[in-house]
């Protein structure tokens, strides 16, 4: 019997890819809608701290930018802060589910008042939370508890699609 051995040429192992531990799964793309440069900041460090590398980071300064980056770019979720220069309070959400319906946001705004974060929870805003009572570990929950929540609602109706097409039978017995 005999043997063969594989023989590379060293300019052939350049081409190779190299094992460098596990893969790494695609980023998870956040946008931040906030006019504050130290909010922004802020969140950068926490996504950083708190979020392993699995989050990255888009930020625009107006709600006019954010919505234009939600129209043309691919994004994950939205950090959305209330009060912005063009648009404030409950408006700004409604701009942005009008652009952007399937994307989740969790507003992060300055705003404390019950009738707001009551007005933006009805219309289904997945996570609302007040600037000067936030962490960068209550942030990153927020965030990921929103992401969860959004894809097990986009996988819902195509289980319900294959529950449907499955032959469903009867066994009886005697």
């Amino acid at each position: 019997m005999a043997t063969y051995a594989l023989q590379l040429e060293e300019e052939e192992l350049g081409c190779l890819p190299r094992a460098t531990g596990p893969a790494r799964t695609r980023q998870e793309c956040v946008l931040l809608i906030e006019d504050s440069e130290e909010a922004m900041f802020l969140v950068r460090y926490a996504l950083q701290e708190h979020g392993h590398g699995r989050y990255r980071l888009e930020w625009a300064n107006s709600l006019s930018a954010g919505l234009d980056h939600l129209s043309h770019g691919v994004i994950d979720l939205v950090l959305l802060d209330l009060g912005l220069p063009e648009s404030s309070g409950p408006e700004s959400y409604a701009w942005v589910r009008e652009i952007a319906p399937q994307i989740p946001v969790v507003v992060l705004t300055g705003d404390d008042r019950e009738e707001t974060e009551f007005a933006v929870t009805a219309s289904g805003v997945e996570g609302y939370l007040v600037k000067d009572q936030v962490s960068g570990s209550l942030l990153m929950q927020a965030i990921r508890a929103a992401l969860y929540a959004n894809k097990q609602q986009q996988k819902q109706p195509a289980d319900m699609v294959r529950k449907l097409l499955q032959p469903h039978f009867q066994i009886k017995s005697s």
